[in-house]
């Protein structure tokens, strides 16, 4: 029976058992509560405005990286658009001294072209008078002796005179 007993007594506890422990219990809260519970909300609270923090900084350097980025795609594409406008240049200015090559070599050639078509017409003009001179020769040499026997000196070079003018107008 003792042990039905001990069996009742915990299996009905005592009302002063249930006030002591209510008691205790509360004061083991009030305890937890100033000395576990409210550091432990502080460092929470703490920690969740570290975190908070931390985002709006990290969405604050996202936003900067961002603006940078754009920065940088806008220097990107303007030292594009420059060096496509230097290759430009340079190509109309390749063109332009090709341009100016073929005209100072077309210029040369006619150049060149005049002064050989000179330098043959001078040669033309001294063969001409070679054979002029030759042909009075010949002709002189002809007509003295034709003459010689029939003219006098003086007629004789009246003639020669006169055949020398027919040949310069020739």
């Amino acid at each position: 029976m003792n042990e039905a007993n001990d069996l009742m007594l915990i299996l009905n506890p005592m009302t002063s058992t249930i006030f002591w422990s209510a008691v205790v219990f509360i004061i083991l809260v009030i305890i937890l509560w100033k000395f576990v519970f409210r550091p432990v909300n502080n460092m929470i609270s703490r920690r969740q405005k570290e975190i908070r923090e931390s985002i709006d900084s990290s969405d604050r350097r996202n936003t900067e990286a961002q603006k940078y980025m754009e920065e940088q795609k806008k220097k990107l594409e303007a030292a594009r658009d420059k060096a496509e406008s230097i290759i430009e240049q340079g190509r109309q200015e390749a063109r332009k001294i090709k341009e100016e090559m073929e005209e100072q070599a077309v210029e040369k050639s006619r150049v060149m072209l005049e002064e050989t078509i000179a330098e043959i017409e001078t040669e033309r003009q001294r063969s001409i008078n070679e054979v002029k001179d030759e042909i009075i020769d010949i002709a002189l040499s002809a007509s003295a002796s034709v003459i010689s026997s029939n003219l006098s000196r003086e007629e004789h070079e009246k003639m020669i005179e006169e055949n020398l003018k027919e040949l310069g107008k020739v």
